[in-house]
């Protein structure tokens, strides 16, 4: 009687054991031969920000790239920091925003929205700009509408306040080729970037005149 239980018991973990595996064998169908496509999202078109190659103005097009570089212009137009340091380093001739601009665009900044940055480093606030709608030139105009949203935050680490929001329009004309500037040497240009320069400029990019809509 005991060695018939056992044979019963040895019998139903057999079939326990060979129903455990066609389970397995139709949850996974080897010969349907099924692999898994991975895919890396790059989400930015800088460098340290993506896992493949960066891509090059060519890959973006004339038309994207310099979208680039005029949300480039508007950032460094608008955005401030709880730095005092910061914007005074901003409204030297060094600075990207004096490159990418013609005398006159840059000392109508300086004389205007560089003071309000001033004053909201010396408040410790904190302010971030962004594109809300595309960038357009009308027929027959000479300046590119940048329709604009600024989110400020008056208070330094006080969550309890909820940051200001204003919006507003930039009317720029600008200067644009697709490539490099060709007035300085190749050499230069390498030490520049080499040594944590802002790459915006070294294309032919500039803005020559700024107007508040």
């Amino acid at each position: 009687m005991k060695k018939l239980i056992m044979f019963f018991s040895g019998l139903c973990v057999l079939i326990l054991t060979f129903g455990m595996l066609y389970v397995s064998g139709a949850i996974f169908d080897a010969g349907k031969n099924l692999t898994v496509q991975p895919y890396f999202f790059q989400p930015n078109y800088l460098s340290e920000n993506r896992t493949g190659t960066p891509q090059t103005p060519q890959d973006m097009g004339d038309t994207k790239f310099m979208e680039l570089l005029v949300k480039k212009y508007i950032t460094e137009y608008f955005y401030a920091i709880p730095d005092v340091e910061n914007i005074a380093r901003r409204t030297t001739e060094s600075s990207t925003l004096y490159q990418l601009s013609y005398p006159a665009a840059f000392k109508y900044w300086s004389d205007t929205e560089a003071q309000v940055i001033q004053k909201l480093a010396e408040e410790k606030a904190l302010r971030t700009v962004k594109i809300i709608d595309e960038i357009y030139k009308p027929t027959g105009s000479d300046y590119w509408i940048i329709n604009y949203e600024l989110t400020t935050w008056e208070k330094t680490n006080d969550f309890n306040i909820q940051p200001i929001k204003t919006r507003g329009t930039l009317y720029l004309k600008i200067i644009y080729e697709p490539g490099m500037i060709d007035t300085v040497e190749s050499e230069q240009i390498y030490d520049y970037l080499k040594s944590g320069g802002d790459p915006a400029p070294i294309f032919k990019f500039r803005v020559t005149e700024v107007v508040e809509g």
